[in-house]
């Protein structure tokens, strides 16, 4: 029972290195310097406010003020209807059934097999044929099982037909001993790149890594950072507060795996 508890509270302490990437908002982050030019997304821009001296959030576009069709259809968060510019979040929203007609709201917009105005699906690696797999480039479709055949690479593990397939991830995955495994900090030999690497697997997270005075790359935690490295360092996810680094509020471990360690939990206590 010791035992099972301890291998728990590794795989806890292990997950809780992996944290959303530009997890926190405009208004959590503190300092000036760090307000500056962060963006928590694609659509929102941090201003520092010198009169409250807080970090606000403005959008980085603002539709109604887009002059012109094919600026506001390129845009991803505007769309083009009754010959004005805007706010817009899907496709399926519109009625179009003319495919010229639904294109012209926004870029991403086609008419599908169905007539309904949406986006377009990317390709499914479970409709390629195994030879296909082997070589596209289209996502992370790798061979797994046996008999083997296409699918969505989800997990490193599932790289280890081979190195190339392995090699997919981008980063995310090391090859090691005839097997596709997750990179770890101790796999960064170089002091530079020993801060965080994201995850391509799911690229809204990533993996906080520390440099010893050893000369080693390790898991990243909170008494590591300073209040002048504890934004940056932290994928912008932790901010210095009450002289300690803390995660913002938007920026979790991830769910999937506290639904293992959850699992893991309930099997232990049966």
């Amino acid at each position: 029972m010791v035992r099972s508890l301890v291998l728990l509270s590794l795989l806890i302490v292990s997950y809780t290195m992996t944290i959303k990437i530009n997890g926190c908002t405009c208004e959590e982050v503190l300092k000036q310097e760090e307000c500056d030019n962060y963006h928590p997304d694609g659509n929102i821009n941090c201003d520092w406010n010198e009169q409250k001296n807080t970090c606000d959030s403005d959008p980085k576009v603002t539709c109604s003020l887009i002059d012109g069709q094919e600026l506001c259809r390129a845009q991803s968060v505007c769309g083009w209807v009754e010959n004005k510019c805007v706010d817009f979040k899907q496709c399926s929203d519109y009625k179009e059934t003319v495919d010229q007609k639904c294109n012209n709201i926004n870029h991403q917009c086609i008419v599908l097999e169905d007539d309904k105005c949406g986006k377009k699906k990317p390709l499914e690696c479970e409709s390629l044929a195994n030879e296909v797999c082997k070589s596209t480039s289209e996502s992370i479709c790798v061979l797994y099982g046996d008999p083997a055949k296409c699918i969505t690479m989800k997990s490193c593990d599932q790289g280890s037909y081979n190195e190339e397939q392995c090699k997919r991830s981008f980063g995310s995955c090391v090859w090691d001993t005839n097997k596709c495994r997750e990179k770890k900090c101790s796999d960064i030999l170089v002091k530079d790149q020993c801060r965080f690497f994201s995850l391509s697997l799911q690229p809204s997270y990533a993996t906080l890594c520390h440099w010893t005075a050893e000369g080693k790359c390790i898991d990243g935690e909170d008494e590591h950072y300073t209040a002048e490295t504890c934004f940056s360092e932290s994928a912008y996810s932790k901010v210095w507060k009450d002289n300690k680094c803390q995660s913002c509020a938007d920026s979790p471990v991830d769910s999937k795996a506290l639904s293992i360690i959850m699992i893991l939990f309930a099997i232990i206590m049966m």
